[in-house]
């Protein structure tokens, strides 16, 4: 019987550019098995310099990195054989997940949350060929969404040093993958969102107001707390007005760069014009200012206030209308001088109107721009128009699109008033592009 190396000396014998094109359509680790067969095998697998047979797997697996938005040009350079590397050792590492104590893996989880989110941030655009095509799928977000569903590494508590990737992740799922039997869980995450949601300290002008950092990056754990406030609270959405026009679309495959309604033009990079629909989420202030200050329930800002009975948060369904306009064109509110982090995107101004369920409606003003860690971010001013609010901002939203440049799944953020002074309302909102063919007036709503 011939023993392995004989094997792997016959199997030599056949032209390089065959065995080649034999292990382009090999998974990783038969690659690995493969190269294990005798010195000969390791040398045409890890001693050549050309990255060919590395490429072609990745190629077969995930998406090209080259043409994503995030590189924007076929030149990028892309070491293959490392980037496959890295992502079969990330899935290595969500497999074991629920197996392995996490604080004995703390580098490799690490490692690999930030190996998800760069997937994230490469899928392929959902570019159409024509109108009537369906876009090329994104491969890397359906193995990231199938991987993170089976494993189940988001479920369990994240270590802190990996908190701010763990709840990217969570926020780009948006509860879609908890199973029937996770409602207990899920209502767990509901009021500790709600604490930290309406919780005043967490708004102040180091953060800009809003769910960011110090340094000017977006605060992912509080923009997870966001989206979970407002997700939970559209689980109780009345089933008769569930339609495509009154749910956000949510998961991983919403994420992909250019999902939402287009068309898109270079002058638009962001897809600010169209029509829009958003959830505001809010308390009654004398509910929000007891759970702050009051002994309420064993508070200050006790847990125990959300599980009473009597406790309501108010939902409410609004469309917006958006049109580009010029910085000068800007009436009642003036986007700070940020520096230009990325000149394929500069910052883009847009106004128009905002309208509810009652009729009325409201002018809109705001900008998108890149913000320093890359993400994209909004602002919105809303005027109140008339004698009493004497034509003056009162509301004003910052927010976070969730993936890439003009996502499917929108814009979560928070809201509060423009003037920030201290015990001012706050509050959730989400944010999506709808097409023109679902924007149905009669789907606006509030809701409790």
């Amino acid at each position: 019987m011939a023993n392995a190396s004989e094997e792997a000396n016959d199997l030599l014998s056949i032209p390089p550019e065959i065995i080649q094109h034999i292990l382009v359509f090999c998974l990783p680790k038969d690659l690995a098995a493969f190269s294990k067969a005798c010195r000969l095998t390791r040398e045409l697998i890890y001693g050549s310099e050309d990255q060919h047979i590395w490429r072609e797997i990745f190629l077969n697996l995930y998406d090209d990195p080259r043409k994503s938005l995030i590189t924007g040009e076929s030149s990028f350079s892309v070491n293959w054989k490392n980037e496959l590397q890295r992502r079969t050792e990330a899935e290595s590492v969500a497999r074991r997940a629920p197996d392995v104590e996490p604080h004995e893996h703390v580098s490799e989880r690490l490692r690999a949350l930030e190996t998800f989110i760069s997937a994230v941030q490469q899928a392929l655009p959902a570019a159409k060929a024509d109108e009537n095509a369906e876009p090329e799928p994104s491969l890397n977000l359906q193995w990231l969404d199938k991987l993170l569903k089976d494993s189940r590494m988001l479920s369990s508590a994240p270590l802190l040093t990996e908190i701010h990737l763990h709840s990217r992740l969570r926020a780009y799922i948006s509860l879609t993958h908890e199973l029937s039997t996770d409602e207990g869980r899920i209502t767990v995450r509901r009021i500790q969102s709600r604490c930290f949601v309406y919780d005043i300290r967490n708004y102040k002008a180091a953060n800009d107001w809003g769910a960011f950092m110090t340094d000017g990056s977006v605060n992912w754990q509080h923009i997870d707390h966001l989206a979970v406030v407002v997700l939970t609270n559209l689980r109780e959405l009345p089933v008769e007005r569930e339609t495509i026009a009154t749910k956000p679309p949510l998961g991983l495959l919403n994420t992909r760069p250019l999902s939402a309604p287009g068309p898109y033009f270079e002058s638009d990079w962001a897809g600010v014009e169209g029509t829009w629909r958003r959830y505001v989420c809010f308390m009654d202030y004398r509910d929000l200012f007891a759970f702050n200050f009051s002994p309420v329930a064993n508070g200050p800002r006790n847990p125990l206030f959300f599980h009473d009975s009597r406790f309501r948060e108010a939902t409410r369904l609004i469309e917006v209308k958006l049109h580009l306009v010029s910085k000068s064109e800007l009436v009642f509110h003036e986007p700070p001088r940020y520096g230009n982090v990325n000149p394929r995107y500069p910052m883009l101004c847009f106004s128009g109107t905002s309208c509810g369920a009652n009729g009325h409606e409201a002018k809109v003003e705001g900008h998108v721009r890149i913000g320093i860690d890359g993400s994209i971010r909004w602002t919105f001013y809303d005027l109140m128009q008339g004698s009493v609010h004497n034509n003056s901002t009162l509301w004003c939203s910052q927010g976070v699109q969730l993936g890439g440049i003009a996502s499917a799944a929108g814009i979560v953020g928070s809201w509060s008033t423009s003037v920030h002074d201290q015990g001012d309302p706050v509050g959730p909102f989400w944010l999506w592009k709808v097409s023109q063919i679902h924007a149905d007036p009669s789907d606006l709503m509030d809701f409790t």
